[in-house]
């Protein structure tokens, strides 16, 4: 168990040495950083299904939602090196990625326990945030309005099924605490940086820690479950 907890912390050390290079403009350090830290939660999760007495199904799927996440990374990290004109495309693309990841790591929680019907009210929360964000001219999603309100639902469900989870207890339950509400903050950070106004300028720097920290910790306590699902 040592050494997977040390592989997690790795990725998450890892993280925070790529928001310091992405404010340095670094961005060939950016990316390698960027892509050591998404290996080592893949790493983390490969570890922990080998300290597992048996392999099952729902074990395999994380680490294909594990794998989902190192391409949307590897996609997302390629924006400073192509052409204006396939920056958007190439951002859907890994956005792709992350939502059927997101997906799978939904349908692999929600089973699991008992549920909680109240919880239902944080589906459509993210995508709210997002609309009332743009409605008060913070954000600027423009053609990307539609397909980032379906990513929204897909937080959403994220936040609701690891909440779930975690109000069931147990080892498991303690785990799922905080990666729903890591995600939500990530990629709020992410559309904030991206496309959010003037105002957001000066926060700039801040919200590359924002965007890197809770999205690595989300994915090494994912990988970490590896051995407990």
């Amino acid at each position: 168990m040592t050494v997977l907890y040390a592989l997690g912390i790795a990725c998450v050390c890892a993280s925070v040495a790529t928001a310091y290079c992405r404010n340095k403009k670094l961005e060939k350090a950016q990316l390698s950083l960027k892509l050591t830290a998404s290996m080592l939660f893949c790493v983390t999760g490969v570890h922990a299904a080998a300290l597992r007495e048996s392999m099952n199904a729902r074990a395999a799927l994380l680490l294909i939602a594990l794998l989902l996440g190192l391409l949307g990374d590897v996609l997302l990290g390629l924006d400073y090196f192509l052409k204006k004109e396939h920056i958007a495309f190439i951002f859907l693309l890994g956005g792709g990625s992350f939502f059927f990841g997101h997906l799978l790591y939904v349908l692999l929680l929600l089973p699991l326990g008992g549920f909680h019907p109240w919880l239902l009210a944080l589906l459509p929360f993210v995508p709210l945030l997002f609309l009332a964000l743009q409605r008060c001219r913070i954000l600027d999603l423009g053609k990307n309005l539609i397909p980032l309100m379906a990513y929204g639902l897909m937080l959403g469900a994220m936040l609701l099924s690891t909440l779930n989870l975690a109000l069931q207890g147990g080892t498991l339950g303690r785990w799922m605490i905080f990666p729903g509400i890591f995600f939500v903050i990530s990629d709020l950070s992410l559309f904030l940086s991206k496309f959010g106004n003037q105002r957001i300028t000066p926060l700039q720097n801040a919200l590359s820690y924002m965007i890197m920290l809770p999205y690595f910790s989300a994915q090494a306590i994912f990988a970490v479950t590896v051995g407990l699902v």
